[in-house]
């Protein structure tokens, strides 16, 4: 290789590894939750741009393309320290290796194709164009299978598989696979099942509380209506922070409700974890879709992002799925402050999951978002942790019996301290939270005991499944909106389950039914009480 033909490729590969940076840079303007499919799409269609107009023979040109796409991917690397989202999303920590190598050896090998047809040596020479589109259409349907895969994965029917799977699963001890469990049954309307599954990694199975349980005797705690304190913080605070589990469908029914008291007193911006697209898209469409993140699949958190868009709040997410404890607790902190500043008198609501609400330093364990968003901001966050009926319930049987009975959520604000101590051990000598939501007993069993938090707000929806086929999802979804968007109402029916209920707000709305190979025809279902206009379909 003489030294004008090696100074070319030395150039070409600059310019090809300057391409992909931008083509990188470019992709980083999409959702988080897609970036890893634009990213794909704009840095192959770069090396295929590249591999087909710079002229060099054929090895050296693939060299180049090695060479240039390594440096690429390295520098992502090295961007992705100070951007945990950038090009390919919220990639977990472990994965990341392994996702910028899928990308840079699709990147080289759709590069190396259109090469090899472009060298003028080649018996493809004169099919490139033809090589060329090839490819293209090959990448264009492996993005298309992607896409549709990571759809699926969030719809009725991979949801019903995962839990099929789960339940067969031999291990139960497992603690990941225990929380993956209850949460998608709690999101397919099976709240008993899923809160009787013990999460917490130490946790033991125990029996959930009964009504009955509760004693009639005076209660022996000072708590305030739920509605009554809400006023009050809203009124006092700029920066409120909510808890929620995520297997407790009935913490996002409440926050839902504490909306309207918030957008009253002047909150005007509201942010929840684990959204995967941006608010702008959200707002546009008004509601969400199976693509909008993994707890918003629940229906009661769909709810409430419909009642957030409806009251005027800007919706934004906050959070991404990968790095270490402090990598993703400074993340969190940094998006919140950013969106905190402006306009600089704004007041915000947060949607949090478990300890990211904690303000003070945790022993053992460092500071979790909350602690870290007060001092980038200045102003301290009123931070509220919610308490349910779950396994295990030892503090909450106790905390129950010396409330008395109780039909909506009451507030300890501040929270006694030997409550404080008994559900936060691990927490620093200052109290976890400002003020703890305890949540009324009850649990009803499903599929036809569904009544659950604020139903004297919802309409109560009651059919029969007449089809063939078991397990199957019915779901109540607004007329007018397409199959992936989030139900009203759903409840998974178990093999021999027929009678079920569904509670809904006052709306028009479309029936549907999924089982395990996909969506089955819903004149099967038979509405037996409803809302006025039900409009039940069949398959779209």
């Amino acid at each position: 290789m003489d030294m004008t033909q090696s100074k070319r490729i030395t150039v070409s590969t600059a310019v090809l590894g300057a391409s992909l940076l931008v083509a990188a840079i470019a992709s980083n303007f999409a959702p988080a939750g897609s970036r890893a499919f634009v990213a794909l799409g704009l840095m192959t269609a770069s090396s295929m741009v590249g591999a087909a107009f710079v002229r060099a023979p054929l090895l050296p040109k693939i060299a180049a393309i090695v060479a240039a796409t390594s440096a690429a991917m390295t520098a992502v690397y090295g961007w992705r320290r100070l951007d945990p989202t950038a090009v390919v999303g919220p990639v977990p920590s472990s994965l990341e290796p392994a996702a910028l190598g899928a990308l840079g050896v699709v990147v080289m090998t759709a590069g190396g194709v259109v090469a090899a047809a472009f060298a003028e040596s080649s018996r493809a020479y004169r099919f490139r164009w033809i090589a060329f589109g090839a490819t293209a259409a090959g990448l264009l349907a492996f993005c298309s299978l992607l896409v549709s895969r990571a759809g699926e994965a969030n719809s009725p029917r991979g949801l019903m598989r995962r839990i099929v799977l789960l339940e067969q699963a031999a291990d139960r001890n497992d603690w990941a696979e225990r929380q993956e469990l209850s949460t998608s049954l709690a999101i397919l309307g099976r709240p008993r099942e899923a809160r009787e599954i013990p999460t917490r990694p130490d946790a033991v199975l125990q029996d959930l509380v009964d009504p009955s349980d509760v004693s009639d005797s005076p209660p022996t705690l000072v708590a305030t209506p739920w509605r009554e304190a809400v006023a009050r913080i809203a009124a006092e605070r700029r920066l409120v922070l909510i808890m929620e589990a995520h297997n407790i469908s009935e913490h996002r029914a409440w926050i839902e409700q504490t909306l309207g008291p918030l957008r009253e007193a002047g909150f005007s911006r509201y942010c929840a974890e684990a959204l995967a697209e941006p608010g702008t898209a959200l707002k546009a469409r008004g509601y969400s879709t199976s693509r909008t993140g993994v707890y918003s699949l629940d229906p009661r958190f769909g709810n409430l992002l419909r009642t957030a868009l409806r009251l005027g709040y800007e919706v934004d997410g906050y959070d991404f799925a990968g790095g270490d404890f402090d990598t993703r607790e400074e993340y969190q902190a940094d998006e919140l402050a950013r969106r905190f500043a402006s306009p600089p008198d704004v007041k915000m609501v947060v949607h949090a999951g478990h300890g990211h609400v904690f303000k003070h330093e945790v022993r053992n364990v460092g500071r979790y978002m909350a602690a870290r968003l007060w001092s980038k901001t200045g102003v301290e966050p009123f931070t509220i942790w919610q308490l349910s009926n779950e396994s295990p319930n030892d503090v909450y049987r106790g905390l129950i019996r010396r409330l008395g009975p109780i039909v909506e959520p009451v507030v300890l604000a501040p929270p006694p301290r030997d409550v404080s101590e008994a559900l936060f051990p691990e927490s620093s000598v200052h109290p976890a939270v400002d003020a703890v939501v305890v949540h009324p007993p009850r649990i009803g069993r499903e599929p036809t005991d569904r009544r659950g938090a604020f139903a004297n707000q919802a309409t109560r929806v009651a059919g029969v499944w007449r089809g063939g086929r078991w397990p199957v999802v019915i779901a109540v979804v607004p007329a007018g909106e397409p199959d992936d968007a989030v139900a009203l109402d759903q409840v998974m029916l178990r093999p021999g389950e027929t009678d079920f209920e569904l509670w809904i707000p006052q709306a028009s709305y479309t029936l549907r039914a999924w089982g395990l190979e996909g969506p089955l025809d819903a004149g099967a279902v038979s509405v037996v009480d409803s809302p006025p206009k039900p409009e039940a379909t069949g398959l779209p």
